[in-house]
């Protein structure tokens, strides 16, 4: 596309802008009384009216970027606009001129009603405050908007960019280079083993922020083996080959990636009757955390009432053992909602770990109030409906599934009698176990208390009050791997 192409089709009478800032990397929308918003887009016909009244200039569709056709409506030309920075001008006029007559060309001529729009960042607004339509608009116009930014002066020979091609095409004014705007494509790992996922912390991401490990594919590079490649480099995990395939993909032009998901298996380890995924560690400095985290730690905290925002975008507060993960919008949270989805969906009506470490009434630790503060309560952190802390024990039992020849181990702690929680347990692994002719072996019993230190972070202490001494039943790290999977981030120690 010339620039004359550009400017005539800018001419056409339902040709709109949006404005981005300099960067591309937020957008201007309307917010009305509700706090709702939605891509503020001006005619650009009115635009020029509205630079005409101010200074005399016009918009020029050909030093715009033109984004392509809404098919949605009715195929109308959109273009994006980035604010000039300070010092600088576009069309012939500043950054705060340029806004106001945006604002004047959307129907707000007086300052007072100005605070109707905002500049809303474009990866929260994606879920937040567009449809599907205006997200994909707004994600190409800032990334193409972002890229023309960046291109000021030539790789070759250091002279000016000159952008062209309705912002598709930069070109050197001297030697002619042109550079294009580039794809990059990162590869997005779904690691399982078992009932568990692999979740990583980026060195520069806020406390207690996860995700799936994410990295970009190299030259003569495969995706599946860049997939291999980051596991092993960033978590030390070895992957199965043979068990990485394609899920789905999704753009992601902050700036020009795309993002390319896939699923993968790791080999658990053997922990006595268990089978454990082996344990991550992180190699270089660009992962500050990996851990596993199991189905049941992450159901709840998928819901509307237990998730949180990304604290990349919105300053958002963690508590201690909760975790936030990328909103709705991402593949990354896509690809953990389907598998938790898939997990909960088609799990059997027996007894495997579903059973394990439930907590008052079947609440997992941190759902439950950790620490009374109250050094002086010996073993008491968890507070009844009046006010006082009780006591928790614990029952480990193995489960011996006639029919299926498998030995899955569960755990119960409660507060009160330890006689009385293991009749209990032994009841429900009978209960869920029915046609299967569960039986329970009582292979431990202990007392759990927490503490918590003056950062707020909370360790587990584990007194055994009984344990089976039997080759390859370890009771102690059994008992640990068990508690993980409802405490994640606690540290444990014995008495």
């Amino acid at each position: 596309m010339s620039a004359e192409d550009a400017r005539r089709i800018a001419n056409e009478k339902d040709a709109v802008v949006f404005l981005c800032d300099a960067k591309g990397a937020r957008v201007m929308c309307g917010v009305d009384d509700a706090s709702s918003s939605s891509l503020a887009y001006a005619r650009c016909q009115a635009v020029t009216a509205a630079l005409g009244r101010r200074s005399g200039e016009r918009f020029d569709g050909g030093d715009a970027c033109y984004v392509g056709r809404d098919v949605g409506r009715d195929s109308r030309a959109v273009f994006a606009v980035t604010l000039p920075r300070e010092g600088e001008k576009r069309f012939g006029v500043d950054g705060e001129t340029l806004r106001a007559a945006f604002e004047e060309a959307l129907g707000n001529t007086d300052d007072a009603s100005r605070s109707s729009y905002e500049m809303v960042n474009v990866k929260s607004a994606s879920a937040r405050a567009f449809d599907e339509s205006d997200a994909a608009i707004a994600a190409n116009g800032a990334s193409l908007a972002g890229w023309a930014a960046k291109q000021r002066y030539c790789r070759s020979c250091g002279s000016k960019m000159r952008i062209v091609k309705g912002g598709q095409k930069a070109v050197c004014v001297e030697c002619r280079g042109a550079v294009y705007p580039e794809l990059m494509a990162c590869c997005l790992s779904l690691i399982t083993c078992g009932n568990y996922v692999l979740l990583g912390r980026n060195a520069k991401w806020p406390k207690n922020f996860y995700s799936l490990p994410a990295g970009f594919v190299e030259s003569s590079e495969s995706l599946e083996a860049a997939v291999v490649r980051e596991a092993k480099e960033e978590t030390s995990v070895e992957l199965l080959p043979a068990s990485v395939e394609y899920v789905m993909s999704q753009p992601w032009p902050f700036p020009n990636q795309l993002m390319i998901g896939f699923r993968a298996a790791v080999e658990p380890v053997r922990l006595g009757p268990l089978k454990m995924p082996p344990v991550p560690k992180t190699i270089d400095s660009e992962l500050a955390d990996a851990r596993w985290f199991h189905v049941d730690y992450l159901a709840p905290r998928l819901t509307p009432e237990r998730s949180f925002a990304d604290p990349r975008e919105i300053d958002v507060s963690i508590p201690f053992g909760e975790i936030a993960l990328p909103g709705e919008h991402a593949l990354a949270r896509q690809m953990i909602q389907m598998w938790v989805n898939e997990k909960m969906s088609y799990r059997r009506r027996r007894c495997d770990d579903r059973l394990v470490t439930t907590v008052v009434e079947g609440s997992f630790f941190t759902e439950c109030e950790l620490s009374s503060g109250d050094e002086s309560v010996d073993s008491s952190f968890v507070e009844d409906d009046s006010g006082n802390f009780q006591p928790l024990h614990f029952v480990m039992c193995e489960v011996l599934l006639a029919q299926e020849g498998q030995a899955p181990v569960v755990i119960r702690a409660a507060p009160g009698d330890v006689g009385k929680i293991r009749a209990d347990v032994v009841a429900e692994v009978e209960q869920v176990g029915q046609g299967a002719r569960a039986v329970a072996y009582v292979r431990a019993t202990g007392r759990i208390k927490c503490k918590k230190d003056p950062s707020g972070s909370q360790s587990i202490q584990v007194k055994m009050l009984s344990e089976a001494s039997d080759d390859g039943f370890d009771a102690r790290a059994i008992t640990i791997a068990m508690l993980e999977k409802a405490c994640p981030f606690h540290k444990f120690t014995f008495d």
